[in-house]
């Protein structure tokens, strides 16, 4: 019986001991939950940024990313073109640069929403009308078309523009098919087409008729112009990320400390050394019996 109190007493002090690996391992993940983990690639996606905003020179360079800053972009954060008499032909694909080195998983029926702020004027309807600027056939009303490297996500055609500025929202849902890009083929890019026409003329100093043309894209350095991206948090996973199953998911440790097991362990042996009966305890209540 002292032998077993004195194991009782040895286990209880190890009990009240720290566990070393348990208390390190928490203060290391703490000081990851302060830093950004966006910091280390600032334009790719991450768990902080989803959306890819659109970026340009104002002239002929156009690019985007998923970093809401962007210190090369256009003074004025437009890009515009403007013609008083004649035609505008916007196609114009805003692809990622750079290019996308995560593999990205999308959440089934997640919602692609984008936003583009517009100012239209012209004429950009198709029609017989003699006093407007396009003919049966000579201009294009808003198409916006998202890409995933060579594969088209989804074409939206936006008839609905009117004179002046515009603010374009419109969404759209992840499919089964077009849940994984992965970054060697699904590079993102954002096509934008339209062809608007100007019938401007002016007959002397003082009289003019007809309407100039103009496209002017406002671009993200406002977070005005952007597309969201409904991209699944498992994504993040290292496993993931290195081309395992796509369906596994981080384990789940049920939030228990490192040193979780290894103290219950010590509390089961304590009570078997107290309360479990020594042999001499056992043989004598074989011989009562």
């Amino acid at each position: 019986m002292r032998g077993r109190s004195a194991l009782a007493i040895l286990l209880a002090v190890l009990l009240s001991v720290p566990v070393v690996g348990g208390t390190n391992n928490t203060t290391t993940m703490q000081d990851e939950e302060v830093m950004d983990p966006c910091m280390e690639d600032p334009e790719q996606p991450c768990v902080n940024q989803t959306s890819l905003y659109l970026w340009s020179n104002g002239q002929s360079t156009f690019w985007s990313h998923f970093n809401a800053n962007e210190t090369d972009n256009a003074a004025d954060n437009n890009y515009s073109q403007q013609k008083d008499n004649g035609a505008i032909n916007i196609d114009q694909r805003i692809s990622m640069n750079p290019s996308l080195n995560k593999r990205l998983n999308m959440t089934l029926d997640g919602e692609i929403r984008v936003t583009l702020n517009l100012t239209v004027t012209g004429d950009w309807t198709n029609d017989n009308d003699a006093d407007s600027a396009c003919g049966p056939s000579d201009c294009e009303e808003l198409n916006v078309t998202l890409w995933a490297g060579a594969t088209q996500i989804f074409k939206q055609h936006v008839p609905q523009l009117s004179q002046g500025e515009n603010t374009v929202i419109f969404s759209y849902r992840i499919t089964e098919e077009q849940t994984l890009w992965d970054s060697s083929t699904a590079n993102p890019s954002l096509q934008i087409q339209m062809k608007l026409k100007g019938n401007y003329q002016e007959s002397n100093v003082i009289f003019a008729s007809g309407e100039p043309a103009e496209f002017t894209l406002g671009l993200s350095g406002d977070g005005g112009s952007k597309v969201e991206m409904p991209i699944d948090p498992a994504s993040w996973d290292e496993a993931f990320q290195a081309g395992g199953d796509d369906d596994m998911l981080p384990a789940d440790d049920g939030g228990m400390l490192p040193g979780f097991l290894f103290t219950s362990a010590l509390a089961t042996m304590t009570l078997a050394a107290v309360y479990l009966p020594s042999r001499k305890d056992s043989e004598d209540i074989r011989d009562r019996t």
